[in-house]
């Protein structure tokens, strides 16, 4: 049963952006290093102002994100299929920045801080390329939200 897991996380990768440039021996060590999950509709991932230790890998469903100000009541965005959730936890202390619901059952992959920080001692080369894809990520966000704030001037 381990190794058809191991195999299935190794396909998955293959078919998420994000681990584009890691190649098949880089595939291998991250297969052991994610775990599997499947979460029904409804399931609160984290709520806004959680601290955090992990991030997700839609896999199959969608997401919907939340976020809440004192100044609008609610943003909503789904996102489903070879998007990440929550990188920012890998990265620093500080609390959820929005809430994550599943609004179609989900699977996904789970990559914890604690996971993530030995990827970076054992295996140097991956985690460099961990490190770059959060930063492609996050920096892909960031330009998305200038745009949006660029719309509204």
């Amino acid at each position: 049963m381990e190794d058809i897991n191991y195999s299935r996380v190794k396909n998955i990768l293959k078919e998420i952006p994000f681990f584009e440039d890691f190649n098949e021996e880089d595939l291998d060590y991250l297969s052991g290093q994610l775990s599997l999950r499947s979460f029904g509709d409804g399931t609160e991932l984290f709520k806004k102002g959680d601290i955090g230790d992990y991030l997700f890998f839609i896999v199959e469903g969608n997401v919907k994100i939340q976020l809440e100000s004192p100044f609008y009541k609610s943003i909503y965005a789904t996102v489903g299929r070879g998007n990440s959730i929550g990188e920012m936890s890998l990265i620093d202390e500080f609390p959820r920045s929005a809430t994550i619901v599943v609004t179609e059952s989900a699977e996904l992959l789970i990559l914890t801080k604690n996971r993530f920080e030995s990827i970076n001692e054992e295996n140097p080369a991956v985690g460099i390329k961990l490190l770059k894809g959060l930063a492609r990520s996050l920096s892909k966000r960031i330009r998305g939200l200038s745009g949006r704030f660029a719309d509204l001037a």
